[in-house]
């Protein structure tokens, strides 16, 4: 054989060998590639949680057969809660010391070539929080002072007679958002100090602002953003000022313009924001409920669970034509607690019982002819009676009606039997000596101090 036809055959046989190689089956099969990051579902980042558990979703990622779950108090420090999930959700139950802070969570995609990289940039988080009503302390006495009142007019004692103190009042402007009172004789943070240095709670009264009491209220509460938009002021005011809750005066919602309806989402949403954490009060003023009628139905069954104190305004049942008739006998305290309690069923735990230190007569014109239990005593009324002679307003020698400590008496321990306390519109107009109607009330329920 020539050397020429020699070197032919080898390289027939050396490329059909490099050709067969290529074609074989000697090569291992490419493996899957490593999956991606996933997009977290819920819960919506930035979220609050009130449950005492969370279900995390996320989408599904080609390619992956399971999922770790990473969760902390920050995206870079997030650590594994749950390996090799085969779903695409997880359920995790919040432990207590995560409460009231942000966590942050993300998933990591695997499979057998290995597991997703980076991304806890693509982490999420969630607030998680316990919204509960803070504890209940005992029989309230609840007395408003207004901010045209002078603090030094009324004694440390006076302070000490109330486990409540409300500032009235903060108004609600037409940008839906708190609005302090002008020129105020006494301001809310010198009330809050001397209300504080005497054992008492101090709550914000909010009224309406407008002129005619419900304009600013009805435009504000008609919708989400409006309320939300409130409530975040009404939240940062109590956060800075260093107060212990909130008292609604919104008189009246009503259902025949449906701010029924409003009122009770905003209480919801301002309970919701309050409670968190068992943290902060929320009380509201409602109509004595005598009368049927838009306002008194206004006041939905749905919001007792929402607040915390009722303030049942059981005084101004006056009227201008028929003379003799009181606008805050004993009677009307029993009428209005029967129809809160029995006919609709108000928790007794949260019913305050009103009582005016102030008087009003009847069958007149009421404008300018209130006057404070103080005023009264001055110009000769008795402390046990309930009514008197005076001249002022204007009129003279005419009946006014009041409560005298007698009448006090009764109606505390109506509150202490049947309800939970009672309140005072107001504190000022209050006598600062032996014949106060607080002292009254204190020494019936058994209150020191």
């Amino acid at each position: 054989m020539s050397s020429r036809l020699f070197i032919c055959i080898l390289l027939i046989i050396v490329i059909g060998y490099s050709c067969s190689k290529k074609g074989g089956t000697d090569n291992p099969p490419s493996g899957p590639t490593v999956p991606g990051c996933a997009s977290n579902t819920s819960p919506a980042n930035g979220s609050f949680i009130t449950a005492t558990s969370v279900t995390l979703s996320w989408a599904a990622v080609s390619g992956a057969t399971g999922y770790d779950v990473y969760l902390g108090t920050s995206a870079a420090t997030a650590t594994v809660i749950a390996s090799n999930v085969s779903g695409t959700s997880y359920n995790y139950t919040i432990p207590g010391f995560a409460q009231s802070q942000s966590l942050y969570w993300y998933v990591q995609p695997k499979n057998t070539t290995g597991g997703a990289t980076g991304c806890s940039s693509a982490a999420t988080s969630f607030i998680a929080t316990i919204i509960q009503v803070p504890p209940a302390f005992g029989y309230y006495v609840v007395g408003y002072f207004p901010s045209y009142r002078s603090l030094a007019d009324v004694p440390d004692v006076k302070f000490r007679m109330t486990n409540v103190v409300v500032y009235a009042f903060y108004g609600v402007n037409t940008s839906g958002t708190l609005s302090a009172p002008s020129s105020p004789a006494a301001s809310l943070t010198a009330v809050r100090d001397k209300a504080r240095t005497n054992g008492a709670k101090v709550f914000l009264g909010i009224n309406d602002g407008s002129g005619d009491g419900k304009t600013n209220f009805k435009n504000m509460a008609a919708t989400a953003a409006g309320r939300n938009n409130f409530i975040k002021d009404v939240m940062n005011t109590v956060r800075a000022n260093n107060l212990d809750g909130i008292d609604m005066d919104w008189e009246f919602p009503t259902t025949t313009d449906g701010t029924d309806a409003t009122f009770t989402l905003l209480m919801k949403e301002l309970s919701d924001s309050l409670h968190r954490d068992g943290r902060y009060y929320l009380s509201a003023a409602i109509t004595a409920g005598k009368y049927a009628g838009g306002i008194r139905d206004a006041i939905r069954n749905e919001i007792f669970p929402y607040v915390d104190i009722f303030n049942i305004m059981a005084y101004d049942d006056f009227n201008t034509t028929v003379p003799y008739r009181h606008h805050s006998d004993y009677t009307l305290a029993t009428v209005c607690l029967n129809y809160w309690l029995n006919t609709r069923s108000m928790p007794a735990a949260k019913a305050v019982l009103g009582l005016p230190a102030y008087g009003r007569p009847s069958g007149i014109t009421q404008t300018g002819t209130v006057l404070t239990y103080k005023t009264i005593l001055s110009q000769g009324g008795n402390p046990q009676l309930d009514s008197a002679i005076v001249t002022a307003g204007g009129f003279t020698n005419y009946t006014i009606y009041y409560n005298g400590q007698y009448t006090v008496k009764r109606k505390a321990k109506l509150a202490k039997d049947i309800a939970n306390g009672v309140m005072m519109w107001e504190k000022w107009q209050d006598a600062i000596d032996n014949n106060s109607l607080l002292k009254a009330a204190c020494d019936t329920v058994g209150r020191s101090y």
